[in-house]
């Protein structure tokens, strides 16, 4: 039952926090708590859309070679025990949700719609599938400024936009040249080319790069040179980009994004050095 909420997924409702640290509300405590409960209810939602999809799935899962091991595949899970953790889950989220603030509740819920229209229907749509995963970055991020009723910066969401497109492109890259050689794969994969691939994944880490330095200068503008150290945060993304791709391309890890985060130790490394840089450059003085 563990396993079918994919735990290690929860790394990227970390995004909830994102606001938190650029809104200078990190040591506010009122607002720290209501940020850790935020990412409660999306860990509870996230896993009741993994449940769905899992159900929807599950046929074409038991040809894969990988994902017959999931639970529901390979029947450690019946479907109705699914189906009701699944409501659970989506209950406790939804309440929790609504608890913290009516907007954020609002967001949970186009968050949840948004990913059961991919899991039924929207990952069979080429281009519109990587798109919707994205959708989902840029709703936590937004959500985590909603639930402390924080401001966030249009740089902000195209900045998260193009990060998580980046991402998605890659895992699909990485899932088409493993198409190749296994079953029960997702349909969509063939409607994709690698040389297409290929260049979406460049152009959106290009504009991924490009929109988070324009979003630091926005910042810098916006408090008159004082947070000037936040520059120095850009070199940590360039590195955790180009280090990200060069997994997905050298060692074909883009088909599990969440375990490149929780085993690179070069990738930690410098994604630890841009919080430390920003908590520096927001909290000590920039």
């Amino acid at each position: 039952m563990l396993r079918l909420l994919r735990p290690k997924q929860w790394t990227k409702n970390l995004l909830l926090f994102a606001a938190l640290v650029f809104a200078e509300e990190l040591f506010h405590p009122a607002a720290f708590v209501t940020a850790c409960l935020a990412f409660v209810a999306f860990c509870l939602a996230s896993s009741s859309i993994y449940v769905v999809n899992d159900l929807v799935d599950v046929e074409r899962d038991r040809l894969h070679p990988d994902k017959r091991q999931r639970p529901i595949a390979s029947g450690a899970v019946s479907k109705g025990k699914a189906a009701a953790l699944a409501a659970l889950l989506s209950a406790g989220a939804l309440g929790l949700a609504f608890w913290i603030g009516q907007g954020f509740g609002l967001a949970v819920v186009v968050y949840m719609v948004l990913s059961h229209f991919y899991s039924f229907a929207g990952k069979n749509v080429v281009i519109l599938d990587a798109l919707l995963i994205a959708i989902g970055f840029v709703l936590r991020a937004v959500a985590g400024a909603i639930a402390i009723d924080v401001p966030y910066s249009d740089w902000f969401v195209l900045c998260t936009l193009f990060v998580a497109l980046f991402i998605a492109l890659s895992k699909r890259k990485a899932e088409l040249i493993a198409a190749r050689e296994a079953a029960g794969s997702r349909p969509v994969l063939m409607k994709y080319s690698e040389g297409a691939l290929t260049a979406f994944t460049g152009t959106s880490m290009a504009a991924a790069v490009i929109s988070y330095s324009l979003y630091v200068q926005d910042i810098l503008a916006a408090s008159d040179g004082e947070l000037r150290a936040l520059i120095l945060t850009v070199p940590f993304v360039i590195i955790a980009v180009f280090r990200y791709h060069l997994l997905v391309e050298k060692e074909g890890l883009g088909e599990k994004p969440e375990e490149i985060l929780l085993s690179d130790g070069p990738l930690q490394l410098s994604m630890l050095g841009f919080v430390l840089v920003a908590i520096a450059a927001f909290y000590l003085g920039g």
